[in-house]
């Protein structure tokens, strides 16, 4: 991420447009109070994690995490505690309820150990359809 952010960088400057030599998601498009809320629902205080975090809360898709260690797991279990979040595996029995249950009644949705495919339960709505 670093080495495409210099890169970046040294395009605009190469254009004439003027930028930070070190630009940061975290001082763009960061609110420190947000950010600190996030370290209390047990985001890791890195840099690459805030980005992360920055990131999927100003996308306008869904967010594909990878998550060896299981941190950002945590943290979207605390962070969406309070909106009751469901959390899912494609393989439970009750996986079709539980999305549609979570799409009907707003819940945040969590699915975990995603494999290589989807269930095409879950196409209309990582399409927005």
């Amino acid at each position: 991420r670093q080495r495409c952010l210099a890169g970046w960088v040294a395009q605009l400057q190469r254009a004439g447009v003027s930028s930070s030599d070190a630009f940061s998601l975290n001082r763009v498009l960061g609110d420190p109070v947000q950010i600190r809320e996030w370290g209390l629902k047990h985001l890791p205080k890195d840099d690459f994690s805030i980005d992360n975090a920055i990131i999927l809360t100003r996308s306008l898709q869904w967010g594909l995490i990878i998550d060896p260690q299981g941190q950002a797991n945590r943290f979207l279990k605390n962070w969406a505690a309070d909106d009751d979040i469901k959390v899912v595996k494609e393989t439970e029995s009750q996986f079709s309820r539980d999305v549609t249950n979570a799409i009907q009644f707003g819940q945040p949705l969590l699915v975990e150990n995603v494999g290589e495919t989807l269930d095409p339960l879950l196409d209309p709505l990582l399409t927005h359809d």
